[in-house]
């Protein structure tokens, strides 16, 4: 049996199996966390957002259709070719999970931060957002996953520092504007991109996944840290 097992292949399987439930324990103590600071919860409390959010992306709610790409197909009876064109339709529907849930969570952030830092951090993220994000057909709108919260923790540091507000509102900045930078910036803004998507249910937030407007928020979190 031993000739079979080849160390090189065996090996990083092996230590990948170890490693991945540690890293599912360590992504949600750590995402807990970022919720109960920006939230000023217990992590206990925490842990319980979280695992609403993780039920809740697998809820998408429809809120509209839309008439997506022209299809053309050809046919061939008796000898006579013939084409049949229809418009495909896209339901556009919003994540619980995935959106609701933390739009909700950053629109009660926004009553304990300054108005001015969050303002400026918002408009660059979504501005950042919106020329980094691009429809591909069959999946959505996508973003590279890094840029987002980068530029969230980066544009609340420094808007926090323009607006001579607290060093400790820079998490809890990071995280709205996050969220709502990737909403408006990727998703509301690139709304006419739809219909180059195809056909199917696009799923602001996620379909049964996170997404990045949920990811962003965390992200963003653990990046802002390293400025308070």
């Amino acid at each position: 049996m031993r000739d079979y097992l080849f160390p090189p292949l065996f090996f990083p399987l092996f230590i990948f199996i170890i490693l991945l439930p540690f890293l599912a324990v360590l992504f949600v103590f750590g995402a807990s966390s970022a919720i109960s600071e920006v939230l000023e919860l217990s992590v206990k409390d925490g842990i319980v957002i979280l695992f609403l959010v993780i039920i809740g992306s697998f809820i998408n709610i429809p809120l509209f259709e839309k008439e997506g790409r022209l299809i053309e197909r050809r046919y061939s009876l008796l000898g006579f070719m013939y084409t049949v064109r229809r418009r495909s339709k896209i339901v556009i529907a919003i994540n619980l999970g995935g959106c609701v849930i933390p739009v909700l969570i950053s629109l009660k952030i926004l009553f304990s931060v300054t108005s001015d830092a969050f303002a400026l951090a918002f408009i660059l993220t979504s501005f950042v957002t919106f020329i980094s994000a691009r429809p591909v057909p069959g999946v959505g709108i996508t973003v590279p996953m890094l840029i987002p919260p980068l530029a969230s923790a980066l544009f609340s540091y420094l808007a926090v520092l323009a607006a001579s507000a607290p060093a400790f509102e820079i998490p809890r900045i990071a995280f709205t504007a996050g969220v709502l930078g990737v909403l408006f910036g990727a998703d509301i803004l690139h709304l006419r991109d739809i219909e180059k998507i195809g056909s199917g249910v696009v799923s602001i937030g996620g379909a049964g996944t996170f997404d990045g407007i949920f990811l962003t928020g965390i992200f963003s979190v653990f990046i802002a840290q390293w400025f308070v």
